[in-house]
């Protein structure tokens, strides 16, 4: 027969250690519970290092699709507007030299190549302008895409568990976005121009080619004077702002080309 002190002995003590520490089940539950790894388990590895997106990175993901859309409606609408042009003067050389040259200011001939001569002024600025907001839609798109390649990279090193290294920005990252930036203000400054000349244009050509211009006064001789001057140096001012254009985007590929290059490399360093 067993005794009671027996059966004691036998069972296992469920008292706490005789310094009155909790057992180390229940550390292991509050550190737990604390978001902290247990005590027996290996310190966390050292936090990834993170790329938040920019400002600039953020505009060019929203703005590359209206600028192509916008830039391919200018284009259109400069279409429209140059057949619009040369319908107009179709109708105006349909006269004899006589009666253009007669026409009054305020008359339908009068008014038709007043608005010939102001359309060759303003109409080229629109055009470079849409071609510039093609060009920078795809210039904005080229941004995407180094974004995509960064992340992609990012990415695929943490899923294979090794260091996350990413490439040091090169100077052509940062040159092209601002190029981009300043040939599109020039190619807007342009079309500005290009509008107030157009309506100086206007009015001077809105009078009669044998009373007013030909004997022209001399606020006449002033108004063409600006005219021609304004005209000359604004068409390589629009070359400027096309070139700096083409040449954000040249930058932009050649930062995707080391991109390329860079990540390649990486790709051989993690598998070697």
């Amino acid at each position: 027969m067993v005794t009671n002190d027996e059966s004691a002995a036998e069972k296992p003590e469920a008292q706490s250690p005789a310094n009155g520490e909790p057992p180390a089940e229940e550390l292991e539950a509050v550190s737990a519970s604390n978001g902290e790894p247990p005590a027996d388990e290996p310190d966390a590895e050292p936090a990834e290092p993170t790329v938040t997106a920019s400002r600039m990175e953020a505009m060019a993901a929203r703005a590359w699709k209206p600028f192509i859309a916008i830039g391919f409606a200018i284009v259109l609408i400069s279409f429209g507007v140059g057949l619009r042009a040369s319908f107009t003067a179709g109708d105006y050389y349909a006269v004899d030299k006589v009666t253009r040259e007669a026409a009054g200011m305020g008359s339908d001939l009068a008014g038709k190549k007043a608005w010939i001569e102001s359309t060759k002024v303003w109409l080229p600025t629109f055009k470079f302008l849409g071609v510039g907001m093609l060009l920078g839609g795809v210039s904005l798109l080229l941004a995407i895409i180094l974004t995509t390649l960064r992340d992609g990279g990012r990415e695929s090193q943490k899923a294979l568990g090794v260091e996350v290294r990413l490439m040091e920005p090169p100077m052509t990252a940062k040159v092209f976005p601002w190029l981009m930036g300043l040939g599109m203000m020039l190619l807007i400054a342009a079309f500005a121009i290009g509008i107030v000349v157009a309506r100086l244009s206007f009015d001077y050509w809105d009078h009669s080619i044998v009373d007013n211009l030909d004997p022209a006064t001399k606020g006449l001789l002033k108004d063409l004077r600006a005219i021609n001057t304004v005209t000359l140096w604004l068409e390589p001012f629009k070359f400027v702002g096309m070139a700096l254009m083409l040449t954000s985007i040249g930058l932009a590929l050649a930062t995707v080309a080391r991109a390329l290059r860079w990540q390649t490399d990486r790709i051989q360093e993690m598998l070697s």
